[in-house]
């Protein structure tokens, strides 16, 4: 079982699969990128996943975490594998680990995928992650929260009646997604995307020189869409 130490003492469990440039793939754990993308990407690149703190078979360090906290995770993941550069690409709290990495260890990156989400959350957006924090130390399914209007604040898929009466719907509503083993990991998980604000660092994202793709769903809330556009045009 691979596993490498990041930050002093948080271990990291990793898979890695094909050979090549160096592919990262980060969120949760690692298992969606698994399954769905390494079969495809591990045929032209070394496609490498790891369960991020507090998922999976990693470590979950006491205390708050921060943004800063997971790129410096990344970061010390690329160090322990002896890669100096990669391909990073992340969603939802994966993709503001990608921005907040490419922010704080310049030159890392050969190219970067933002997915799923955006560079800040207005003050409705903030309440609504406040809540899902407050469900999950609760020990409620943070996903059943979201609301019925797509255009709302989170859409589909979740949303879609047909996807949540599917099988990959129902396991998506009663695992939280990977999103931590305990309610604690979940809740402070969730706590960073609360956080994360990157518009007092706006000006820094001129000096992203790598290949950038943001990139969200037709089907995506107006807000992420809006905020994503937004996102690309600092960089």
């Amino acid at each position: 079982m691979p596993r490498v130490t990041v930050d002093g003492d948080v271990e990291l469990y990793y898979e890695s699969l094909g050979e090549g440039t160096p592919l990262v793939f980060q969120a949760h754990d690692h298992t969606p990128w698994l399954f769905l993308q390494a079969p495809v990407f591990s045929q032209r690149y070394r496609v490498l996943a790891y369960d991020r703190r507090g998922t999976g078979r990693s470590a979950s360090p006491a205390g708050e975490w921060t943004a800063a906290d997971l790129a410096r995770d990344l970061a010390g993941f690329l160090d322990a594998l002896g890669i100096a550069r990669a391909i990073v690409a992340g969603s939802s709290l994966g993709g503001v680990v990608t921005a907040q990495f490419a922010l704080d260890h310049p030159g890392r990156a050969l190219a970067l995928v933002i997915g799923h989400t955006v560079p800040y959350l207005d003050d409705a957006g903030r309440a609504w992650v406040a809540a899902q924090v407050a469900d999950a130390r609760a020990g409620r399914p943070v996903i059943a929260r979201q609301p019925a209007d797509a255009g709302a604040t989170e859409g589909p898929p979740t949303t879609d009646p047909a996807f949540a009466a599917s099988a990959l719907g129902r396991m998506v509503l009663t695992t939280g997604t990977g999103l931590g083993r305990t309610r604690e990991d979940i809740a402070r998980a969730i706590a960073v995307l609360r956080d994360h604000d990157l518009r007092p660092r706006r000006s820094e994202h001129a000096r992203i020189d790598v290949p950038t793709l943001v990139i969200v769903g037709e089907r995506e809330p107006r807000s992420t869409i809006d905020g994503a556009r937004e996102w690309a045009s600092w960089i």
